[in-house]
Formats: structure tokens, sequence, C-alpha cells
């Protein structure tokens, strides 16, 4: 078995059928590779759908009572394949037909190397004010992203993201699963510091392009995923301080401290104000009021930037919350050992 294509779900099940199909009309002999799909405890027909799901090559699906978050899900399917080589994808990504064989031909010209594809937004998002501000922050964190241009069309990376991501299984084998503390990001980001040492680097190849097939657009949902990544970010962080400790986004979201100055801590002093619940909604409703009027993308984007970073904001001081509550635990668990010596 040359690949094995790994994808979690849930409730995204509209969108995963697409993605599968896609994996189906692919150009490679479909007894070369297999799809892993992980129902990560969905509450709609995602399992039901997947199941009556029929592709050329080897399809396995699933299933977690509950969510077991992005590692968990991984993981599951992780101790499932078989393949030379791993690919991970999201579920509302359509690739294209060689994406498969792409991946792989990569591998072949960078040997010890993990190879991250792209994506393109749907032309219907950039219909809306915040799907054409989604698409230039997403288009200007794949430009940040590359660095040394080592052939036509690929760029060594500083790190991977998991969202397109493909490496070989003798990697795997060295750095183990994913790190289930980190439910909903910072995940591959952790795989990639574990795997620092061994000679492996990250290229970014822009032939490896996927339509991110996301109608809506949403901002709300958008803000909420955010969160969810902030709080496991202070995680991350917590794991590696001698690298992130003093990290922009460690500094203007903890709390206030002594060396911060005037202009930081008021800063924080007034995210902390608009990240109270009836604040934070006020903001929400301000914003859909003047999308309703139709006020400019030049006065939207800078109430969109505002918005994510208060939402940013919450997650952080709930992982600052996760940390302390984790040392309290830590303490408790050291002082019955020593009690019971």
């Amino acid at each position: 078995m040359l690949a094995s294509v790994i994808i979690t779900s849930y409730n995204r099940c509209e969108a995963l059928i697409k993605t599968l199909h896609a994996l189906g009309r692919q150009t490679l002999d479909p007894g070369s590779y297999e799809v892993i799909v992980v129902d990560n405890g969905s509450t709609d027909d995602t399992y039901e759908v997947a199941k009556g799901i029929v592709l050329p090559c080897a399809l396995t699906v699933l299933r977690c009572e509950e969510n077991r978050g992005i590692s968990g899900g991984r993981n599951l399917a992780l101790g499932r394949a078989r393949g030379r080589y791993l690919i991970l994808v999201s579920d509302d990504l359509i690739v294209p037909e060689n994406f498969i064989a792409m991946h792989l031909e990569t591998h072949e010209r960078f040997p010890d190397s993990w190879i991250v594809g792209g994506f393109e937004q749907l032309d219907s998002l950039t219909g809306t004010a915040f799907g054409r501000y989604l698409d230039s922050l997403e288009s200007g964190f794949t430009d940040r992203r590359k660095s040394r241009a080592v052939g036509e069309g690929v760029w060594e990376m500083g790190a991977p993201t998991a969202r397109n991501l493909s490496l070989p299984r003798r990697d795997y084998e060295i750095i183990g699963p994913f790190d289930e503390q980190f439910a909903n990001a910072c995940e591959d980001q952790d795989w990639a510091h574990r795997i620092q040492g061994f000679g492996v680097r990250f290229l970014y190849n822009d032939s490896i392009t996927c339509i991110h097939n996301d109608q809506a657009g949403d901002l709300k949902r958008y803000c909420r995923a955010q969160m969810r990544g902030a709080h496991d970010t202070v995680l991350f962080c917590a794991k590696y301080p001698d690298i992130h400790g003093g990290a922009a986004i460690v500094r203007v979201n903890g709390y206030i401290a002594s060396g911060d100055g005037l202009k930081l801590a008021a800063r924080k002093a007034i995210k902390a104000l608009l990240a109270r619940d009836a604040m934070t909604g006020a903001c929400e409703s301000a914003i859909t009021l003047c999308e309703k009027a139709g006020l400019p993308d030049r006065l939207l984007w800078p109430m969109y930037r505002m918005l994510i970073g208060i939402y940013i904001f919450r997650g952080w001081r709930a992982g600052l919350v996760t940390l302390k509550q984790r040392a309290a635990e830590s303490d408790a668990g050291r002082l019955g050992h020593h009690s019971n010596v």
C-alpha cells in the first residue's frame, strides 16, 4: 500500500461527501491507496453516509462515540493506516485528480521531507465582505510561510499545517501519535517540533492545491474556531516555553504584568472588557448592522480583525485557566503522594 489518506470529520456530512468522491477519482491505481475516515462523535448522519459511499479504493470508516478532538480522531485512523506514506487532509477540501500522485511524486523528488499543499477558496465565497477578508487572510498566510525556493513551485517552509500534509510512515514511527491535549489546534506544530533533529525539512508545493469547500464563510463560526485554537496555543507555548514563551501572542493576551507598559496594559484591559459576553455580543450585532448597511471592505475588515482578536483573547484566557487547573491538580497529586509515603 503506497498511501493512506486520513480524514477526521465532525458534523460536516455534506462537505465530507464531496471530499470522498474526489478522493475516489484519483489518477493513481485504486489498489495502491486507502482512505480512512473517522466520524469524530458527530450528531448528524456523517457515519451512516460515509459507510454508504462506495469508492474504487479501500475505504474504512471508524466512529468515536464522543468527540476526541482532532488529535484523538487522527490517532485512531493512524493506528489503522497501512500506507508507506500518510496523507492528512481536511474534510472540506475538494482535491484534484492528481492529488495523491503529486504528493508521492514530490516525496520522490525530495526525500526526507514533509510535503504541504495549499487550497483556494470557492469563487462564491468572495461574494461577501467577510469571504473576501478570509480569502485575503489565507492568501497572506500562504505567502508568508514560503521561504527559499528549492524547485519549480516548491518552497521550504518553517512549519507544516496538517490540513493538506503528507509524510513518510517512518517519520510517524519516530515521533509517535499526536499529543491529544491539542484537541483543536497546534497538533501539527507539535509534530514538527518532535521531528526536528532528524534531518526532515518541510516543503510547500503549490501544485497540490485543493478547493476549500466552505460555502458559508461564517464570521461567528470562524471566531469560535479561533477561540478554540487560542486555547490550545496556550498549552503549546507552555509545552515549549524556551521556544515560544516570549512570542507576541503570549505578551498581548496574557494577564497584565508589571513590565507591560501603559499602552500594552491598556490594550489588555480594553480586550478584557470587550471579551465579556454582553460586550462581545454587542460587537457582533454592530458588525452585522454595518454589513447590512453595505459598508465598504476598508471599513468592515478592521471590524472583523477586532472581533477575531477578541475571540482569540477569550480563548487565550480560557487556556490560562486550564493551565492553572492542571498545576493545581499536579500539586494536589504530589501532596497526596508525599502523605502516603
